[in-house]
């Protein structure tokens, strides 16, 4: 009986999960809690952050003409090399907005770590984004993931993050 009704549950667009094949674990920090981020501003770039009921609100007020003098980042991040990820969000913007979403080292040199896409928030709706990488030269224990927001004034909504190793086969 519960073949029959996995089966049915799978043929259905379902996806089943058993003990040897357990569901992807988020590695991100809640994605609307203020202490899940770090908001960076540098010279003179300005901006704010908030949490808007399950979703984050970054507001950037200053630009300087260098986007990265406001960027934002969940932080403590333990990848390996060599191993896939994919990252998972949903953005909304009031206006078009620009952004790109990075995977780095948290520590001097700051060097990505194979994550680079310039995104643009959809104004008004929420728009889901989904991005699969591999990660290369790491840092033990010190890499990020975020936004670097500061090229253009204006606010990015985010909510529904999720960052998942994809399960050796």
């Amino acid at each position: 009986m519960h073949r029959f009704v996995i089966a049915l549950f799978v043929l259905a667009g379902g996806t089943a999960f058993s003990a040897e094949d357990p569901a992807p674990v988020n590695l991100l920090k809640l994605t609307n809690k203020l202490e899940s981020w770090r908001f960076e501003e540098h010279e003179g770039g300005k901006g704010t952050m908030k949490v808007d009921d399950d979703a984050i609100v970054f507001h950037v007020d200053t630009i300087t003409g260098t986007d990265w003098h406001v960027q934002v980042y969940q932080t403590g991040l333990d990848l390996k090399s060599g191993t896939e990820y994919t990252l998972k969000f949903q953005m909304k913007s009031p206006q078009r907005r620009g952004a790109h979403v990075i995977a780095g080292i948290d520590e001097e040199d700051y060097h990505e770590i194979g994550l680079h896409e310039e995104i643009y928030a959809a104004p008004v709706e929420f728009k889901e984004y989904s991005y699969t990488f591999t990660a290369s030269d790491v840092a033990k224990g010190k890499n990020r993931i975020g936004f670097v927001l500061g090229l253009e004034k204006g606010t990015a909504v985010v909510k529904n993050m999720t960052l998942t190793q994809k399960s050796a086969k």
